[in-house]
C-alpha cells in the first residue's frame, strides 16, 4: 500500500529500530534542505517472516501489513514538522528490503539509511542491508551511523574526499552543496601515500624528494577546487593534503564534522564497494553521504 504525493522525494529506510527513526529523522531535516518531499518506506519480505499456507497463519500478512502503515503514520506524523513544505509519505511494499531500496534508488534524489548493529563487533556500525545497498545504488545513499562510539557536541564541517582523478566533480558537486546548504565551511582531503607512491617505495628509495611529491599532490587538490571555489564562492573551502592511508585520513578529518561525502564507482548488481568507501563505511562516527559517480550499472 503507498500514500505519496508526486515528485522526486528523499527515502528513508524505515524497519522500527532505533537506528532507523533516527535516519528518519536525519532524512526531515535532508528533505527541509533540499524543498523535497520526504518519502518513509517499509519493506515486509512475507518469506522470512514465517509465513505459510495455513489457517493460522492466514491472517498474519494482513496483521503485520496494518502494524508496519500503523508505525509508518506515526513516524511520519512526527517528522513532518522538520520535513517542511516538501511533505511526508510513506510506502509499505512486500520485498526483500536490499531489493525494494536498490529500486528506490532510481526515483530518489537521496535514500538515506539508518545504522543497524552488527552482532556487538566493535568498530563495524554499519549492518548488512547498508552494506548490500550502497555498492549499487543509483543515487547518493546518506548512512547514519551507529550513535553510541562517539559523542560529539555541535558537529560542523562537511568533509570531502578528493582523489585527484574523473569523478571528483561529482563529490566535490554534492559536497559544496550541502555545504551550502548547511551554512558551514568544507574540508577538502587528498590523502597521497597510496595512491602515487606506495610505503614499500619509500623503503628501499630513502632519497625520493617527497617535499616535491607533496607538492605536486597539492597542486592535484588545487586543480581540482579550482573551479568550485569560483561557482561557489560563498563556501569557506579548507585544503587537507596528508601522507596517509585514504580512508584512515577521512576517518580523522570527519571525526567532529556533520557529513562526510565520498565517492563510489557502481559497476554491477554484484559490485563491492572500493576499499575506501568501505572503511570509511563501517568506521565513520559521522553521517556519511556516497556518490555514484560514472555510468549507472546495468540492471
Amino acid at each position: 500500500m503507498t500514500h505519496r504525493p508526486g515528485g522526486r522525494p528523499v527515502i528513508a529506510a524505515i524497519d522500527g529500530s532505533e537506528g532507523s527513526l533516527r535516519g528518519a529523522r536525519l532524512a526531515a531535516e535532508e528533505a527541509r534542505l533540499r524543498g523535497a518531499a520526504l518519502e518513509l518506506l517499509t519493506a515486509l519480505p512475507w518469506s522470512s517472516l514465517g509465513v505459510v499456507a495455513s489457517p493460522s497463519a492466514s491472517d498474519l500478512p494482513a496483521a503485520v501489513l496494518r502494524n508496519a502503515e500503523s508505525m509508518l503514520q506515526e513516524v511520519s506524523a512526527g517528522v513532518a514538522p522538520v520535513a517542511g513544505a516538501g511533505g511526508v509519505s510513506w510506502s509499505v511494499v512486500e520485498r526483500r528490503p536490499v531489493d525494494a531500496l536498490r529500486e528506490a534508488s532510481t526515483r530518489a534524489q537521496l535514500l538515506v539509511l539508518g545504522s543497524r548493529g552488527a552482532g556487538g563487533v566493535a568498530g563495524l556500525l554499519v549492518g548488512s542491508t547498508a552494506t548490500a545497498v550502497v555498492p549499487t545504488a543509483e543515487c547518493p545513499v546518506l548512512v547514519l551511523p551507529d550513535d553510541t562510539s562517539v559523542t560529539v557536541s555541535q558537529r560542523r564541517s562537511v568533509v570531502v574526499g578528493v582523489e585527484g582523478r574523473s569523478g571528483d566533480e561529482e563529490v566535490l558537486g554534492a559536497a559544496f552543496d550541502e555545504a551550502a546548504a548547511r551554512d558551514t565551511d568544507l574540508i577538502a582531503v587528498h590523502a597521497w601515500q597510496d595512491v602515487r607512491v606506495g610505503a614499500s617505495f619509500e623503503v628501499v628509495s630513502p632519497l625520493v624528494d617527497w617535499a616535491g611529491v607533496r607538492a605536486d599532490e597539492e597542486r592535484v587538490l588545487a586543480e581540482a577546487l579550482a573551479g568550485w571555489r569560483e561557482k561557489q564562492p560563498d563556501v569557506v573551502v579548507r585544503e587537507v593534503v596528508v601522507r596517509d592511508r585514504t580512508a584512515h585520513a577521512l576517518l580523522a578529518a570527519a571525526l567532529t564534522a556533520e557529513l562526510l561525502v565520498v565517492g563510489h564507482r557502481p559497476r554491477n548488481r554484484l559490485a563491492a564497494l572500493g576499499s575506501t568507501a568501505h572503511g570509511v563505511l563501517h568506521r565513520t562516527s559521522s553521517p556519511l553521504l556516497v556518490v555514484p559517480v560514472g555510468p549507472s550499472p546495468g540492471r
